[in-house]
């Protein structure tokens, strides 16, 4: 039976990252499938807070490539019209399945000066509530909406294993009016309880409310016809791709690397124009999946696929980013697919025990939002 009710998701939910859009996706497609029609994002396309923080982390990138050298900045340059065509799979998969307002928003004023009027208003997941990014930032916090506004959260992810005093404030002022909060990541649920003194809900990332039935409706059809190794690596590490091509070699399978940088151009077997839906296919038909990516490490589990995760950066596993990981592993008894540098072999996933946990938490997970819809 469908619903009336008007519902405004915001987030993060037009960068050109795997992850990014396809949690957008998610949570749009399983709120239309629990009968409610008319939900679409506040087509709010990032603030001046989060570009700051943006820029900052683009320079830093910029730094370390010319640490290490010229060829990084040579490799962007010959293979621009290559990354263009990623760039088209993204906006068409884009246009495609996201549906957003009709007017498009750039700053928290005008957000404020023009607020978009929903029934429902709920803040989407992905880090939408980092504190690096945010800054002053209220958007992601619903600041714009009236105050009797029914405000809410779902995974809502803080990106950040420890809070300011200032932060901790900010936070409490903002979400003072939400009627239902909820996290990510079990730490992100533990650190906003403490400060708001009332229960934060911990429920799955969007991307895995759906199951593989249900993204099989816009998933590519089998990319590589041969049994492969998927190497998908955000970072910067070629330990990573050295680790894939070992179990490649070990099991007489080509690797196949998703381009994200200047270290994937140089593997044989390298792939531009991949698309979201070209992502999930390219995971669901994979024999072996490597990767430092969060999401990755996400569809490969709800896939079933024998995968092997690391950590993006080096230092503590357990802070930043880095911890988004093993935290996820952690909840599935998969801490053994954490790897480092040296190579080393795991029995293959027995993913009985994993999928009745996913199972019990996906209908947990959706009890909750359809606390939000009623």
């Amino acid at each position: 039976m469908k619903q009336n009710k008007k519902i405004g998701l915001i987030s993060y939910h037009s960068g050109h990252n795997y992850g990014t859009m396809l949690q957008a996706y998610a949570l749009q497609f399983c709120i239309e499938k629990m009968g409610h029609d008319a939900v679409e994002y506040i087509n709010y396309v990032d603030g001046k807070p989060f570009k700051e923080a943006s820029f900052r982390v683009k320079l830093k990138k910029i730094k370390d490539k010319l640490n290490s050298g010229i060829i990084p900045l040579l490799y962007n340059c010959l293979y621009k019209k290559d990354f263009l065509t990623t760039r088209d799979r993204f906006n068409r998969f884009y246009s495609a399945y996201i549906k957003t307002s009709s007017v498009l928003y750039s700053s928290l004023a005008e957000l404020k000066e023009n607020p978009p009027v929903y029934d429902i208003y709920i803040v989407g997941s992905d880090q939408t509530w980092n504190p690096t990014f945010l800054k002053d930032n209220g958007a992601y916090f619903l600041t714009f909406a009236a105050e009797d506004a029914n405000k809410n959260s779902y995974a809502s992810s803080l990106g950040v294993a420890l809070l300011s005093d200032e932060v901790k404030k900010t936070y409490a002022d903002y979400l003072r009016s939400f009627n239902h909060i909820s996290c990510r990541e079990s730490y992100g649920c533990e650190m906003l309880s403490d400060v708001l003194k009332r229960e934060v809900e911990h429920v799955l990332d969007p991307t895995l409310l759906l199951t593989p039935d249900d993204w099989s409706k816009i998933e590519s059809s089998k990319i590589i016809a041969e049994p492969y190794v998927l190497c998908y690596c955000l970072g910067y590490k070629k330990s990573v791709r050295d680790f894939a091509k070992k179990l490649g070699k070990a099991h007489n399978m080509k690797v196949y690397y998703i381009v994200s940088n200047y270290l994937d151009i140089q593997e044989k077997n390298h792939l531009f124009g991949i698309g979201p839906d070209d992502f999930i296919s390219l995971i669901r038909y994979a024999s072996y999946v490597c990767t430092d990516s969060f999401h990755g490490t996400i569809f490969s589990i709800n896939y079933g696929r024998n995968f092997y995760s690391f950590c993006k950066r080096d230092g503590n596993i357990e802070k930043g980013d880095n911890s988004r990981i093993p935290t996820l592993l952690r909840e599935f008894s998969l801490e053994n697919r954490l790897k480092s540098d040296v190579f080393e072999e795991e029995s293959d996933i027995d993913y009985e025990t994993v999928s009745a946990h996913l199972n019990d938490e996906r209908q947990r997970s959706i009890d909750f939002l359809n606390k939000i819809l009623k």
